[in-house]
């Protein structure tokens, strides 16, 4: 394991015991760092990281010039969990369609293990939501706890890397009027929430997610489905310089966004979901 001075201790130690149990093959723990994702990527690129270190975890105390999708930022501090997994995966897989829908049910299976009573609702293509009331006489809303950043790269063969941000105990403060207001963990379970406890049980359902992929892609898209934030709702959704509005019906066997534009039924690979509403 590759630690800086000064590292949590107890976090320290949960690596070790992810390690040890096979969970995990190697660690990279900084007390600060630009972007776990980047680090990833800047080993791979030079081919410093053997067969034998895979899968490798990268993990941060803080993490300053984090990447979300659509050049996002992710600022995080030591309320927050992030970290990246980096695992020997083709993207001539069977089931790669459906990678970034698998990453978040293993997240919601993560939290809602160490952190019940929390339901995690999943938010295509990437974030990792809670239904939230403010007080008791208001509808529940969605809110954002955290968000999924996978990548790869032409240079890079038979690899990919999973970001993962999470809003433990604290939340950024977010202005704009298409973002999912944010909530932490905390605030859905009613108490402290553990870094170490978090991080353990994302590494070990991720490894359990990939098993499962192996054996097909059609669970990890009915385990999805079951927590698709979107289904049932009218919704926008930008691409480029289009926005197209429509009924969300879920996700397709293959991962992508499933609406009815004008009568018809189209799937969407990619896009930037703007306004939710209830269907009329």
């Amino acid at each position: 394991m590759n630690c800086d001075e000064g590292v949590t201790p107890s976090l320290r130690h949960t690596l070790d015991h992810l390690i040890r149990n096979a969970v995990i093959a190697s660690a990279v723990y900084r007390r600060e760092t630009a972007s776990t994702n980047s680090d990833a990527l800047a080993e791979l690129q030079t081919n410093r990281i053997d067969d034998r270190l895979l899968p490798r975890l990268y993990v941060a105390d803080r993490q300053t010039a984090g990447r979300g999708r659509h050049g996002n930022s992710w600022i995080s501090e030591e309320d927050a969990l992030t970290f990246s997994l980096v695992i020997p995966f083709e993207l001539s897989h069977p089931s790669a369609s459906v990678l970034s829908p698998a990453v978040g049910v293993a997240a919601a299976r993560a939290i809602e293990y160490s952190c019940p009573p929390c339901r995690v609702a999943l938010k295509w293509p990437n974030d990792i939501c809670a239904l939230r009331s403010n007080d008791s006489t208001t509808s529940p809303m969605l809110h954002k706890l955290g968000g999924i950043l996978i990548e790869t790269n032409a240079t890079i063969a038979g690899r990919m890397v999973i970001g993962v941000g999470l809003n433990l105990n604290g939340k950024p403060d977010l202005n704009s009027q298409h973002s999912t207001p944010p909530a932490s963990i905390a605030e859905i379970a009613n108490r402290h929430v553990s870094r170490e406890t978090l991080l353990a049980a994302h590494a070990e359902s991720l490894a359990e997610m990939l098993g499962e992929l192996d054996d097909g892609p059609h669970e990890m898209v009915r385990q999805y489905r079951s927590r698709c934030a979107l289904a049932g709702h009218d919704l926008s959704l930008k691409q480029s310089n289009e926005t197209i509005t429509g009924y969300c019906t879920g996700i397709a066997d293959d991962g992508s966004l499933e609406l009815i534009v004008d009568g018809n039924r189209r799937h969407f690979r990619s896009g930037e979901v703007q306004r939710v509403r209830p269907a009329s």
